[in-house]
């Protein structure tokens, strides 16, 4: 009974402890940028919007797409995320790839608010093409510190596609420390 009882109080207090998750997970599935989530344009009418596109997505149907039809006052397109709290281990990662031909784009952290001004973090920049690429960035140097993320479009050809947005880590199997700790108890 007593290896019993000691086993229930590590997997209560290890568990949660062990296993890290997405603050974030966002594929725009919901037919619509998320409640939370910011869009500021840059000064045209096309803006971030949810875009239901099986061809273009790289899981399922839905994908966040910016898009202008002409060169004229088109880019400086943001799209920022909540406001999330970050922990050692945390990365920014997406799939981004243009409509055709090439789009530019780049990705910024702000730990102060999400209007464009308060980003003052350039965490990369990328030039992508008509497949999809996986962008991650490691957030780590910002552990214990709430902040926004953001992907800036910039024009080239005609729209940037994101999808499968996530900031956080993946969840990892328990065997560390508390799972041998549990293991020797039966030994």
């Amino acid at each position: 009974m007593k290896r019993f009882a000691m086993l229930m109080i590590v997997v209560l207090f290890a568990a949660p402890v062990a296993l890290a998750d997405w603050i974030i997970d966002e594929s725009f599935e919901g037919g619509a940028i998320p409640a939370g989530w910011t869009v500021v344009g840059g000064g045209d009418s096309d803006d971030w919007f949810a875009y239901n596109n099986a061809a273009y997505a790289y899981t399922g149907e839905w994908v966040a797409a910016v898009a202008a039809y002409s060169s004229s006052g088109a880019g400086n397109d943001w799209l920022i995320t909540p406001q999330v709290a970050l922990s050692v281990g945390d990365v920014f990662g997406f799939y981004a790839r243009s409509w055709y031909g090439t789009e530019d784009f780049e990705v910024w952290l702000s730990t102060t608010g999400n209007s464009p001004g308060d980003f003052g973090v350039m965490l990369g920049s990328a030039t992508v093409g008509d497949s999809h690429v996986g962008y991650e960035y490691d957030l780590s140097a910002y552990a214990g510190q709430s902040c926004y993320l953001a992907i800036v479009w910039f024009y080239n050809d005609y729209a940037l596609v994101v999808d499968d947005v996530r900031v956080g880590q993946e969840a990892s199997p328990v065997e560390d420390a508390s799972w041998a700790a549990i293991k020797a108890l039966y030994k």
